[in-house]
C-alpha cells in the first residue's frame, strides 16, 4: 500500500459529534468527566463550543441499554441530530418567566410518560398521568419534540387565559370544560372535579418509578443553537430550566442532565441569577495538551491499515512513549524549525484568547491536513517526504481551520462582525489607542467591545492582572491566518 492509499483510508472521526452517527461508539474517550456523568456525581455539562458536550449527549444516549441494566431509563428531551424542537421558541418567545417555567415543567411531564409507557408501565400513578394528559388532549398522535413541544405551548397559553376551558382533538378550537392540569396549585373545588397541578403529575411520575424499581434520567443538548442572538430570551429559557431542575432535586428517582456552552453560563451570571449558587453538581469539559493527545492517538491507533503500514502490533501502543514514537512517524518532530515539538506546536495553534483547546479544531485540523497531503501527493506524483502528513500540508490545514472558526463565531455574533474584521491586518498586540482607531469609537466604546472579543475568545488583555499597566490585546494564533497574519 503506497502512502496516498493509505491516507485516503485513515479515518479519525469527524469534528461535529452530531455527524458521528456509526462512529461515535468506536472513537468516544470515556474520560473522568463522562464516568462521573454515570455515576450520578454530576448533571451539568458546560464546555466551550467543540470542547465534546455534544459527543457526550451522544454517546449517552448509545449507552442507554447498559444504563437498562442498571435500572436507569435515558430520555432524551432533544433531537441529537436534525431538526431542533426548540427552535420556535426563538419566534415566537413566551413573554413572562413564568410561563418558560412551565412550558419545561409540562414538557418533561409528556417526556417521561411517553417514554415509561414505552417500557409498558401500568401501575395506579402512571395510570392517573396519562388519564390527565388524556383529558387534557396532551397526549400526541405521533411521537416528536417538535409535536409535544407545541402541545404544551398552546395548552399553557390558552389556561393562562382560563384555566375551565379544553381544546378540540382535531381542530384545536375551544369546545368547554375539561382540561384537567392547572398550572398552579388547584383550589378545593378544582381539586373535587379531577383537576391536578403539574408538580402532583411530577411526583406521579417519581412515585411510579419507585414502585418499578427504576429511575428515569432526562437529558437535554443543543440549547446553544436555539436563540441566535436573543440574549434576554436565552437567559430567561435556561435561567428557568435550573429553577425547574432545582425543583427536580426532591425526586428521587428523576433526574435532569444538562448540557451546554460555558459562554452561556456565564451570560446567565452575568444577567444576575441567585439561584446559581443552589447549582453544585456541575462541571466544565477541559481539554489539556495530554488528554488531546490521548484522544487523537485513541483515534489513529483503531486504523489498522496505519499500523500495518509501519509494522506496528496495537499492543505494543499501550504507553504514552510508544504512541509519542507513532506520533512522530505520521508528522515531522518540528514544524519550520520551530523549538516545540510538532504536537504542542498544534495545540498552541488551535488554542483561542482564553487558553480553550478544542477536540473539534484539532479533528479538524488533521482531517484537512490528511485532504491537503493527498491532494499534493497526487498533483507533484513523487514523494519526497519521511513523514506520512508533510509539515506544509499542516500549514495549510492551519489556514482552513482558522478560517471556520472565524466563520463560526461571525455567525453567531453579527454585532461583533464589523470590529472583529477591522483587526484584520492590523497588529497582532494593540493597545486600546490603536483599537480606538481601528473601530473609529471612544476609549470608553473601546471597553466595552474589547470586554465583549475577550469574553468570546477573540483577543486577550495581556495585562489582565496588572491594573498599573495599559490594556494591550493580542490576537491568538488560532484567529491570526484568517485575519491576514503569518500562521507560523
Amino acid at each position: 500500500m503506497n502512502k496516498i492509499e493509505l491516507l485516503k483510508k485513515i479515518n479519525v472521526g469527524e469534528r461535529v459529534a452530531e455527524q458521528e452517527t456509526k462512529g461515535l461508539n468506536t472513537y468516544f474517550l470515556e474520560t473522568y468527566l463522562w464516568e462521573q456523568v454515570l455515576d450520578n456525581s454530576i448533571d451539568i455539562v458546560f464546555g466551550n463550543k467543540g470542547s465534546g458536550k455534544s459527543a457526550i449527549y451522544n454517546h449517552l444516549s448509545n449507552y442507554s441499554y447498559d444504563l437498562m441494566g442498571a435500572n436507569i431509563i435515558l430520555a432524551l428531551a432533544e433531537n441529537p441530530r436534525g431538526a431542533i424542537a426548540f427552535k420556535d421558541l426563538n419566534t415566537t418567545p413566551p413573554t413572562e418567566e413564568a410561563e418558560f417555567k412551565n412550558i419545561w415543567r409540562l414538557y418533561f411531564v409528556m417526556i417521561i410518560s411517553q417514554k415509561l409507557q414505552e417500557f409498558n408501565y401500568k401501575d395506579k400513578y402512571i395510570n392517573i398521568v396519562i388519564e390527565k394528559l388524556q383529558e387534557s388532549n396532551l397526549l400526541p398522535r405521533r411521537y416528536g419534540f417538535t409535536a409535544m413541544l407545541k402541545m404544551v405551548r398552546d395548552y399553557i397559553k390558552i389556561k393562562s387565559i382560563e384555566p375551565n376551558i379544553s381544546l378540540n382533538d382535531t381542530t384545536g378550537g375551544i369546545t368547554g370544560a375539561g382540561l384537567k392540569i392547572t398550572l398552579g396549585e388547584p383550589n378545593v373545588g378544582l381539586i373535587d372535579k379531577g383537576f391536578v397541578s403539574i408538580d402532583y403529575l411530577l411526583e406521579c411520575l417519581n412515585n411510579s418509578l419507585t414502585e418499578n424499581g427504576d429511575k428515569i434520567w432526562v437529558a437535554i443538548d443543543r440549547l446553544d443553537a436555539v436563540f441566535q442572538e436573543n440574549f434576554q430570551l436565552e437567559a430567561n429559557a435556561l435561567k428557568t430550566l435550573f429553577q425547574v431542575y432545582i425543583d427536580f432535586m426532591k425526586f428521587d428517582n428523576i433526574r435532569l442532565l444538562i448540557f451546554f456552552r460555558d459562554d452561556i453560563w456565564n451570560r446567565i451570571i452575568d444577567s444576575g441569577f441567585r439561584e446559581s449558587s443552589h447549582i453544585t453538581r456541575k462541571e466544565k469539559i477541559n481539554w489539556d495538551e495530554n488528554s488531546l493527545f490521548h484522544l487523537i492517538m485513541s483515534r489513529f491507533i483503531k486504523n489498522k491499515e496505519l499500523l500495518e503500514y509501519f509494522d506496528i502490533d496495537k499492543i505494543n501502543l499501550e504507553s504514552k512513549e510508544q504512541k509519542i514514537e507513532l506520533f512522530y512517524k505520521i508528522f515531522p518532530k518540528k514544524i519550520n524549525s520551530n523549538s516545540i515539538f510538532s504536537f504542542r506546536w498544534i495545540i498552541s495553534r488551535i488554542e483561542d484568547a482564553n487558553h480553550n483547546t478544542s477536540p473539534r479544531e484539532l479533528i479538524h485540523l488533521i482531517n484537512t491536513a490528511i485532504k491537503k497531503e493527498i491532494k499534493t501527493l497526487s498533483e507533484e506524483n513523487k514523494d519526497e517526504s519521511e513523514y506520512l502528513i508533510s509539515e506544509i500540508s499542516l500549514l495549510k490545514a492551519l489556514k482552513e481551520v482558522s478560517k471556520t472558526k472565524l466563520d463560526t463565531i461571525l455567525a453567531e455574533y453579527p454585532n461583533l462582525q464589523r470590529f472583529i474584521y477591522r483587526l484584520k491586518k492590523k497588529k497582532i498586540r494593540s493597545k486600546s489607542e490603536d483599537l480606538k482607531i481601528y473601530w473609529e469609537c471612544s476609549k470608553k466604546e473601546v471597553k466595552i467591545i474589547a470586554g465583549n472579543l475577550v469574553k468570546i475568545g477573540i483577543i486577550r488583555n495581556e495585562n489582565e492582572f496588572n491594573e498599573e499597566k495599559e490594556p494591550l490585546y493580542y490576537i491568538p494564533m488560532l484567529y491570526r491566518p484568517a485575519l491576514g497574519y503569518s500562521v507560523v
